[in-house]
């Protein structure tokens, strides 16, 4: 008898496949849908490899586009981009639930399963419940940002500003990056026009953070009353990480932009200000205050470390997670110091997550540099810098760009698109698809290997 698993068998009940297929089939929905004249300000049909890549950018919550969302899409293919960012933003598994709920569907053992490993739960107990307060607090959230940016959408921009308020709020806290707040005059605005309000930065900046922090660590900081020691360590981490990386960019941006093209006619106050969005927007968002291509050499760096560490892990953001970087890099100290422990906070990191938090970045970093060499192969005539940015932006779902993608070849945009959903469900949840179970745990000797 043939005990050798066939592929079928190998795939079932495997959760993240079921999340992956997920995601391309909204995606595939999504685009048809862009697709559609009625989308479309022209009446005319969209380029399907646009439309694949414009519903893979909104799903995938990261915000590299083909087309200005304002002057191209009419109010319906707006729609269907602000529910291709919700979606992605929320996750599949989560909205699926929240619609079985609402239908009163029973929620099977199979989909329990699925929903603990797309929120990284530890176990299934309460995951419904927790698909629920994950729904409320976004809803919160979302509409108070909503509420707090009108004022000054609408001084500016008249009635129109109540729906830019609200997409912005969602796309923020998403931190999907896309927008409606391009004009004929800059197509491609973003929150450049808004550089010099402190208001409207700042509510972007948090509703970002927000999102990018995660529910879990989000609930356990009002859980535990904002008291620090109370905190889980996963929170600690989270928050002191994120913390350091963003006083990092906001002195390091200040200091690099300072007298550069990008900072050009702000006073002091105003640089600080967009320093500080910067540092916070790339970190996953994907808003821009400032021409990103007139920024120098050394802030466009910057900008990519930021972007490759990403979010929070069960945070609306991408990247490497702040978490992983936290870990590779003591396991690094650990491994120059000789030490064999890893420690935090005074507890112990087990070896495993050690490992995956290296196997994370380097196979981050492969990917990223595997595909910008062959985009750079077919796209000859862009510079290899700014293929690298958006490559980069595009496995941390962040979205700021070089502008170049509406240059880019058919193969080009498939292989972004490829990256974005790499970055969207992990390189972990990637794995985890396609690894093979073992029943048995097999010791292996131990081999010598010279390092340094």
């Amino acid at each position: 008898m043939n005990d050798k698993p066939t592929v079928k068998k190998r795939f079932k009940m495997r959760p993240m496949l079921l999340v992956l297929l997920g995601f391309i089939i909204v995606m595939l929905v999504g685009a048809f849908l862009l697709a559609l004249p009625a989308s479309n300000v022209d009446g005319k049909w969209l380029e399907f490899d646009d439309a694949v890549f414009t519903a893979s950018s909104a799903v995938c919550v990261t915000g590299l586009i083909i087309h200005p969302t304002a002057m191209h899409f009419t109010v319906f293919g707006q729609v269907i981009l602000l529910l291709l960012i919700q979606i992605g933003g929320l996750g599949i598994m989560t909205l699926a639930t929240l619609i079985f709920i609402l239908i009163r569907k029973r929620i099977t053992l199979k989909d329990r399963v699925a929903l603990q490993e797309a929120l990284g739960q530890d176990h299934i107990k309460g995951v419904v419940r927790l698909v629920r307060a994950i729904a409320a607090t976004t809803g919160i959230i979302e509409l108070a940002g909503m509420l707090l940016l009108m004022p000054f959408f609408c001084v500016k921009n008249g009635g129109i500003g109540v729906w830019q308020a609200l997409f912005v709020s969602v796309s923020a806290f998403c931190n999907a990056g896309f927008d409606i707040l391009g004009t004929a005059q800059n197509p491609y605005a973003s929150l450049t026009d808004f550089n010099g309000n402190a208001g409207v930065l700042l509510i972007v900046a948090i509703l970002i953070t927000l999102g990018g922090l995660g529910f879990n660590v989000i609930r356990d900081t009002v859980k535990n009353k904002f008291r620090f020691k109370r905190l889980s360590l996963h929170t600690k981490i989270v928050l002191v990480v994120s913390l350091l990386l963003f006083l990092f960019g906001t002195f390091f941006f200040l200091g690099s932009e300072f007298g550069s093209p990008a900072y050009q006619g702000m006073n002091g106050g105003e640089k600080l200000l967009n320093s500080m969005f910067q540092s916070v927007t790339a970190r996953t968002a994907g808003f821009n205050a400032v021409d990103q291509n007139a920024m120098s050499n050394t802030g466009k760096i910057a900008t990519c470390f930021l972007m490759f560490i990403g979010a929070a892990p069960g945070g609306t953001g991408g990247g490497i997670k702040v978490t992983t970087f936290a870990v590779t890099l003591l396991m690094a100290i650990s491994g120059l110091s000789g030490k064999e422990d890893i420690v935090i906070a005074k507890c112990s990191v087990k070896s495993k997550t050690g490992y995956r938090s290296v196997s994370i970045t380097v196979f981050a970093a492969l990917l990223i540099m595997l595909v910008s060499l062959i985009v750079s192969a077919v796209e000859r005539t862009i510079p290899t810098g700014n293929i690298v940015f958006d490559v980069i932006s595009a496995f941390a779902t962040v979205g700021l760009s070089s502008g170049i993608c509406p240059a880019l070849s058919v193969f080009s945009k498939l292989m972004l698109v490829t990256v974005m959903f790499v970055g969207k469900l992990g390189p972990l949840s990637i794995g985890m698809i396609f690894a093979k179970r073992e029943n048995i745990s097999i010791k292996y000797p131990i081999g010598q290997i010279m390092i340094g």
